[in-house]
């Protein structure tokens, strides 16, 4: 992909996203991004050229941004999520399998000595 594509593809998804250019540069910089947003606006009109680190920031702040937007379409399923219930039997098969590793001793009892130095 050539770099103009990949302009051109960032700000579409930006589009989709439904996110201005100030909404998104604090996205951008909120993951590490450093460019100001002037640059970052040229950058998305294709006048100002962008680091290749600073484009990866960009492209992984529009995939987070896309994945947002689209999650807030999901269709929920027709079952319910189950009750906790099940988080409590997992909880103690869990616990079952590890057995008294990494538990602590109980209280009173003293912790085994690691013999002589």
């Amino acid at each position: 992909m050539t770099s103009d594509e990949r302009q051109r593809r960032m700000d579409a998804a930006r589009v989709r996203a439904e996110l201005t250019v100030q909404d998104l540069w604090l996205r951008y910089v909120a993951l590490g991004g450093t460019c100001d947003a002037f640059d970052l606006d040229g950058y998305l009109q294709g006048l100002v050229p962008l680091e290749t680190f600073q484009q990866d920031v960009l492209a992984q702040t529009l995939n987070e941004a896309l994945e947002d937007s689209y999650r807030a379409y999901h269709i929920p399923l027709s079952r319910p999520p189950p009750d906790h219930a099940d988080d409590e039997r997992l909880s103690r098969l869990i616990d079952g399998l590890i057995g008294d590793q990494g538990r602590a001793p109980p209280a009173g009892s003293e912790p085994p000595s690691a013999g002589p130095a």
